[in-house]
């Protein structure tokens, strides 16, 4: 290993751009971001590239880089602890590009296994936060970050469309969901991070009392396709979409799961989601009820 360890004590030019990004990861709600795990990964992650790759920037960091570091063998290397890894960095570039430190991503293009062998899987409590920061690119428009707050509270495609203010209880951090054919009425739970963006939504605009996210005419044929495209826009921006076992219905599997994990009980997470059979509901949390035991969370 290279002694990185300077004689004048100051940070080197990789760990001074390193600071520059946790400053702005500092200034968000992003919990994964600052959780000691994430801070550990990216310090070793300096370690790697400057020792191994002789990097003196974040800009000169390459996706052979990151590659291997993802990669890197240990012990107990998982597909889990490589998708994490690529999480944390791809966070620290983020924030390395609003802090103007850097202008590229070279993780996105880093593919990787997919956790799971299942169709659609929930989301990772890391992965919903990268996608978190992803809806939030624009700083002009709502849109896409109140689409996926409500995602979260569980709203499918062809529910979103017909989401207006009056469903809305910021206060009570609660959204009345209309159901559909395939799901029931409910009351969606937001996030904390979920109320500001809809607050900016609810400010952007002209028409308080239409629907939310849509304004055209056909919300069972073009809303639910424009809400799947924001979905899908969101899960693409933050490198997800193009795993086989990531779709839109993991934003809601993922909101299922964690109340399965609270509760260990499916017909809860079933009332929350809205389906119609315990099956169906299993099926979304990934827990195979016939073996009766929970599987990891992928």
């Amino acid at each position: 290993m290279v002694d990185r360890t300077r004689a004048d004590g100051l940070l080197s030019p990789l760990e001074q751009d390193v600071a520059l990004a946790r400053a702005v990861l500092a200034e968000g709600p992003c919990p994964v971001a600052q959780c000691e795990r994430t801070r550990a990964i990216v310090d070793r992650f300096v370690g790697f590239a400057e020792a191994g790759y002789e990097v003196e920037s974040l800009a000169g960091v390459s996706s052979e880089v990151v590659g291997a570091f993802v990669r890197a063998p240990k012990v107990d290397l998982s597909v889990a602890t490589m998708h994490w890894r690529r999480t944390a960095l791809r966070l620290l570039f983020r924030a390395a590009r609003a802090a103007g430190v850097a202008s590229h991503d070279p993780t996105l293009d880093l593919r990787l296994p997919p956790r799971s062998s299942v169709s659609t899987r929930p989301l990772t409590d890391d992965e919903v936060e990268l996608c978190r920061a992803s809806a939030q690119w624009s700083l002009t428009g709502s849109r896409h970050a109140a689409t996926w707050a409500l995602a979260e509270a569980t709203c499918r495609s062809s529910e979103l469309p017909h989401i207006t203010s009056r469903d809305l209880d910021l206060v009570g951090r609660a959204v009345r969901i209309h159901g559909g054919k395939l799901t029931d009425n409910r009351v969606g739970r937001l996030s904390d991070w979920a109320v500001p963006h809809l607050e900016r939504r609810l400010e952007d605009l002209d028409d308080r009392t239409g629907p939310l996210l849509y304004a055209g005419d056909d919300p069972a044929g073009a809303g639910q396709a424009s809400s799947a495209r924001a979905v899908v826009d969101v899960l693409t921006r933050a490198g997800l979409y193009d795993e086989a076992d990531v779709r839109p219905a993991a934003v809601a599997a993922w909101a299922g799961r964690r109340v399965f994990d609270d509760t260990a009980r499916i017909d809860i997470a079933a009332r929350v989601l809205g389906v119609r059979s315990l099956d169906q509901a299993a099926r979304m949390v990934v827990w195979d009820w016939r073996a009766d035991e929970v599987h990891p969370n992928p």
